[in-house]
């Protein structure tokens, strides 16, 4: 069976207790982040198989994240604990309609210190799909890296995904942000990213930008809007759908839930590279079915354990 591989940041989330500012939160609970890992726990609770790429400290933070996602049932073989580097932490606060204020601490992280040489073991075939964000592109070395990955998925016709997953403030200088996702969604045959986010990379209105996209090398665009639903771009088509009116107390995850609930559906279809865009594919359906997938991780608090089967998403959000 084709096999789901991310690569990317493993983090500490310091979620607030109650709502509130970061400036006024006196309490947090640790929680396991990071959006390439929680991408690979949807698409694991839907019945994926799904392989996790990083590095974390070599401390009680590092061990917690790696049992966490081993819980999820992620494959772990390629995580590994470095000495001279820290885990990555966030701290998150929720404010009343559900929206977060983050602060970050990984000026030392250990994923920005990803090397060739640690995921030398990996073994791409045709079917799989190679998954990535900006957050752990920020250092030169681990771009590095995620080249290497890419090349060598591409050359087994492995599917590369990407989601931008903008975090500004981790970024210095915002125009090298934004090169650095352009550079690499040129690589992508599938690409999820949110409306304002594709203006901020293109400067130009999200549905001008996502035609140019189109127009390119990508294959399949998923453009997110939040509580107003997604659109689908495929060829010369799109789709839409409206979103799913739920009770939302937590957006933590939702974007990756829905992400990695495409990817899924993709690998559990037997969709590889070369029928991205056959019109046998039911676009509408899946783009639907994302979107729910989505909605119910808002209906709890945090990422992974919010995230719901393929039962629970199809009772509990309609």
């Amino acid at each position: 069976m084709s096999r789901l591989y991310s690569i990317g940041e493993l983090l500490i989330d310091f979620q607030s207790v109650g709502t509130g500012s970061l400036k006024t939160t006196e309490q947090f609970v640790k929680k396991a982040g990071g959006a390439p890992a929680n991408v690979c726990a949807q698409a694991v609770k839907l019945g994926a198989k799904a392989t996790y790429l990083t590095k974390v400290g070599d401390d009680g933070f590092g061990e917690f994240l790696i049992e966490t996602l081993q819980d999820a049932g992620i494959d772990t073989s390629f995580v590994s604990r470095d000495k001279g580097h820290n885990t990555s932490l966030a701290f998150v606060s929720f404010q009343e309609n559900g929206e977060r204020e983050f602060r970050f601490y990984r000026k030392h992280a250990a994923d920005l210190c990803m090397n060739e040489k640690d995921f030398e073991g990996v073994r791409f075939e045709k079917g799989d799909i190679l998954e990535f964000g900006s957050v752990a592109l920020a250092s030169e070395e681990a771009r590095k890296t995620h080249r290497g990955l890419i090349e060598r998925a591409k050359k087994a016709d492995a599917i590369i995904a990407f989601d931008p997953n903008l975090r500004f403030g981790l970024w210095e200088d915002l125009d090298e942000l934004r090169d650095v996702v352009n550079e690499f969604l040129l690589h992508a045959d599938v690409m999820k990213v949110g409306r304002d986010e594709l203006e901020f990379i293109s400067k130009l209105p999200a549905e001008i930008a996502a035609e140019n996209l189109m127009k390119g090398n990508l294959k399949i665009l998923l453009l997110t809007d939040g509580a107003n639903g997604a659109d689908l771009y495929v060829k010369d088509k799109k789709f839409h759908c409206p979103g799913y009116k739920v009770k939302s107390v937590d957006t933590t995850g939702a974007g990756d839930s829905f992400f990695g609930a495409f990817l899924a559906l993709l690998l559990n279809k037997g969709i590889g590279r070369g029928k991205l865009e056959s019109e046998e594919n039911d676009f509408q359906g899946m783009l639907n079915f994302s979107c729910k997938a989505g909605a119910h991780t808002t209906m709890s608090f945090g990422a992974i354990q919010a995230m719901g089967d393929l039962e629970n998403i199809e009772r509990k959000v309609k």
